[in-house]
């Protein structure tokens, strides 16, 4: 059951990192599987049979997300951009309150907040930033130069990928290979996904350890400075809905805002008492069953 349940996670954090605008690492936290996602990665060499036992199925899972829902969500952005992203949203604004108690497990103090405010000003700027997603074109040929650059974004999108806050999603979009790259997942094109799967490899095992080191150093500051990524991550995807003129009233909007509700609500109960005893117990009757 353990496994299957990781595999679902799996998919969760893996259609999350297909979506430009939601971070992999935030979905990771509304799970409350973050702490130890980053540490079982950042322990593979020295723990290789208790890391992989985690990895494995979270794996299995994003990588079937990964692969079934590139055309999907592309589909879905692309009919229904407002009401997506205003449920994307409402997950990170639901998640606000689970970041919040982590940050303040051991007190507040007041300096906790400087490091809030500058990753909240990083994400910020990726709104006001000289992006521009219409000049991006799709690169189906492998050449050298082709392979640094795609190997070069990935590695830099993942360590990106595992940071709540930040979609490496959206960092691929900045570096203009989003379209490139989800192209070549939907068409298994593999001599494009090599260069993409190094460097993504690289990327994850540089930043699980960077994210480990500081989780255990300062707890307090890291989960702050996740927490201004996460609700800058809020006005970024609305900012996104604005300019490119998917903003629109009367129904959509009403549906959009209702959709919203849901997203809160769903991450509300991921978090919720109720839901983490009954989980518990259901742990604690196999446990007695065995």
């Amino acid at each position: 059951m353990n496994f299957l349940k990781r595999v679902f996670y799996g998919v969760v954090i893996g259609i999350s990192n297909v979506i430009p605008g939601l971070s992999g690492g935030t979905t990771a936290v509304i799970l409350n599987i973050y702490d130890r996602l980053i540490g079982s990665i950042s322990r593979l060499r020295k723990e290789p049979r208790k890391s992989l036992s985690f990895l494995v199925p979270l794996v299995i899972g994003a990588a079937l997300a990964i692969i079934a829902c590139s055309n999907l969500i592309s589909y879905l952005l692309d009919q229904h951009y407002m009401i997506i992203n205003f449920f994307f949203i409402g997950i990170i604004l639901g998640s606000i309150p689970m970041i919040w108690k982590r940050g303040t497990k051991d007190g507040l103090k007041p300096w906790h907040f400087i490091p809030c405010l500058v990753t909240f000003g990083i994400m910020i700027f990726t709104i006001v930033g000289p992006f521009d997603a219409s000049s991006e074109s799709v690169v189906t040929t492998l050449t050298p130069f082709v392979f640094v650059q795609l190997f070069l974004c990935s590695a830099i999108a993942a360590v990106c990928m595992i940071i709540p806050g930040i979609s490496g999603s959206f960092v691929m979009l900045l570096f203009g290979v989003y379209t490139t790259i989800m192209t070549a997942v939907s068409d298994f094109n593999f001599l494009l996904l090599l260069p993409i799967g190094l460097g993504a490899l690289l990327g994850i095992l540089i930043g699980a350890k960077m994210i480990d080191f500081l989780l255990r150093r300062y707890p307090q500051a890291t989960y702050f400075s996740i927490l201004g990524l996460v609700l800058g991550s809020g006005p970024v995807l609305f900012g996104k809905i604005i300019t490119t003129g998917n903003f629109r009233f009367g129904m959509p909007l009403a549906v959009s805002v209702f959709v919203l509700i849901i997203g809160i609500a769903i991450v509300l109960v991921f978090d919720s008492r109720w839901l983490r005893e009954k989980l518990e117990g259901r742990n604690r009757q196999k446990v007695t069953k065995i």
